[in-house]
C-alpha cells in the first residue's frame, strides 16, 4: 500500500535530530521498547530484527538477552549514534546496517522476531515494510511494531503539537489520519494484508515525569524532528520570538510542575 511520504520518511531531519533524539526522546520511548519485546518471548537463542532502528534504542535493550541482533535504519547519524554505543558497550552480537526497511538486505526466514518502534509508521509504502518483515521472519516468527495513537489521546502530544501550532500557527489541527496506523483498524488490517496471523493490536499507555516547563521544552527542541526542521528555517530573532509565545502557552498548560503527561501508542502483533 502506497502511501504519500511525509518529510519524515526521508532520512535528513532524522540525522538533523540525532543526537538531540538519543539524549531525550530515545529515554521516553524506552518504556514502548520494553513493552514490545516482553510479547515476543525471546530466548537466548533468538535471533531478531529491529527495522528503523533509530539510535537503537530497542536493539540495545536485548543485545545481550539474544544469539543476534540486527539494526536497520536509513539515517547514517542515528546508526554513527548506536555504533557509538556498541562500541562502548562492547556488545559483539549487535549488528547494523544502513539500508531502507521497504528493500531489507536480509535473506528470507532469517528471524525470530522482528520490531519497528515508531519507524514503519512513517514509511512512504508500508504494505512493502511490513512484507519485507514477513518475508525475512522465520515460519512462527513474531512481528511487534508500534505507532502513535491519535494526537487527541494522548496529553503529551496535545502538549507537543499545541507548542508546534504557536509556532506555526498555519499548521492544521491534528486528527486522526484514517488511512495511517494511527487508525487501529488500518494497522490490523495492513498487518493481516502482509500475511501475518494471530494478528492483535493493543494500547499501550506510559507517562513521563515533566520536572519544569523549561525543560520540557526544551527536550522537545532537542529531540523532535518536527520543531527541530521549523527552527532551522528561522533566522535567531523570529526563532526566539515564537520560542517565547511557546514557553507562555506551555506555563498556561501546565501551571504546576513539577508533573506527568502520558502518551498512548499501540502495539500490533502477528505471527508468520
Amino acid at each position: 500500500m502506497s502511501k504519500k511520504a511525509n518529510f519524515l520518511a526521508k532520512p535528513g531531519p532524522w540525522d538533523l535530530v540525532a543526537g538531540g533524539y538519543a539524549e531525550t526522546t530515545m529515554e521516553m520511548l524506552a518504556q514502548y521498547a520494553e513493552e514490545a519485546i516482553a510479547v515476543c518471548d525471546l530466548t537466548p537463542e533468538s535471533k531478531v530484527l529491529d527495522v528503523a532502528c533509530g539510535p537503537g534504542t530497542l536493539s540495545l535493550l536485548l543485545a545481550d538477552q539474544v544469539a543476534s541482533a540486527h539494526a536497520i535504519d536509513f539515517s547514517e547519524q542515528m546508526l554513527s549514534l548506536l555504533d557509538q554505543k556498541i562500541n562502548d558497550a562492547g556488545f559483539d552480537r549487535l549488528h547494523i546496517h544502513h539500508g531502507d526497511g521497504q528493500a531489507l538486505p536480509y535473506d528470507g526466514d532469517s528471524f525470530d522476531a522482528a520490531f519497528s518502534m515508531f519507524g514503519l509508521m512513517f514509511f512512504p509504502d508500508r504494505g512493502r515494510g511490513f512484507s519485507e518483515i514477513y518475508r525475512t521472519l522465520k515460519p512462527g516468527g513474531k512481528v511487534a511494531v508500534t505507532s502513535w495513537a491519535p494526537v487527541d489521546q494522548s496529553p503529551a502530544m496535545q502538549m507537543m503539537f499545541g507548542a508546534l501550532k504557536i509556532i506555526k500557527p498555519e499548521l492544521p489541527e491534528p486528527k486522526m489520519a484514517i488511512e495511517s496506523l494511527e487508525n487501529p483498524e488500518q494497522f490490523e488490517q495492513e498487518l493481516k494484508d502482509a500475511g501475518f496471523k494471530d494478528v492483535q493490536i493493543q494500547r499501550v499507555t506510559k507517562s513521563f515525569p515533566v520536572e519544569s516547563v523549561k525543560e520540557f521544552w526544551h527536550g522537545m527542541v532537542k529531540g523532535s524532528a518536527p520543531i527541530t526542521m521549523l527552527k532551522q528555517n528561522m533566522d535567531r530573532a523570529e526563532w526566539e520570538e515564537r520560542q517565547w509565545l511557546a514557553l507562555h502557552y506551555l506555563h498556561e498548560q501546565l501551571p504546576h510542575t513539577p508533573t506527568s503527561l502520558s502518551s498512548d501508542a499501540w502495539l500490533g502483533t502477528g505471527l508468520k
